[in-house]
């Protein structure tokens, strides 16, 4: 299928999953309409049923979207054995970290998904082909752990821990930047002392002693 430019040199579809992905962000995805998207779009709703027929669809390259911005990147760090756990986790850690601080409602996004319609998360991730590289790291990290490089630990435990972490301040970025920074602090400074917390947290759980 032909992708038409506009007159910034950016095709319709490109445009139509920018527009989709920006009102799924801030209204969730059952608060969404076919003429909520078109319109931010700036086409048609005939040119947009062109490119994407059923809103599921449209869900679909969203999410491919989202996930093609960390995924490549988090898997490419964690399949590297060779490399100390510790930089691993911190090479992860910033890779979210700058994700986020682009996309700053993007956390609750994603956790709205999930709470909403986990089988249709799940359908998307099959979709995109995530499962194979989400099952490699898990026995990548199951074989440390056999080996003894870490500590055994279940996966989803390291799951709870790392995103827990990682996404609070976040989902609670209103709060964090009204009440719970020092004075003079920002919210990108308060991150970067957040930081080495989580990676403590980690290393604790993972690192042998």
């Amino acid at each position: 299928m032909s992708t038409p430019n506009d007159n910034n040199g950016i095709s319709t579809e490109s445009r139509i999953i920018d527009a989709a992905k920006s009102l799924f962000i801030e209204k969730g995805y059952a608060e969404t309409s076919m003429s909520d998207i078109a319109a931010r779009a700036e086409i048609n709703r005939p040119a947009l049923h062109y490119y994407f027929r059923t809103k599921d669809k449209m869900f679909h390259a969203v999410i491919g979207d989202i996930v093609s911005a960390i995924v490549p990147r988090v898997y490419e760090l964690l399949m590297q054995r060779g490399l100390p756990i510790a930089d691993r986790i911190e090479g992860v850690i910033d890779a979210y970290f700058t994700l986020f601080k682009q996309n700053p409602r993007l956390p609750m996004f994603i956790l709205r998904e999930m709470n909403r319609d986990a089988g249709m998360l799940i359908d998307t991730i099959t979709r995109l082909h995530l499962k194979e590289k989400l099952e490699t790291v898990i026995l990548s990290i199951e074989n440390e752990m056999e080996s003894g490089k870490l500590n055994r630990i279940p996966v989803r435990f390291l799951f709870f821990n790392f995103y827990g972490m990682l996404l609070t301040p976040f989902l609670a970025q209103d709060l964090v930047c009204t009440a719970l920074l020092e004075d003079g602090e920002t919210f990108d400074q308060m991150l970067a002392n957040w930081k080495p917390c989580i990676m403590q947290q980690m290393l604790n759980l993972l690192q042998p002693r």
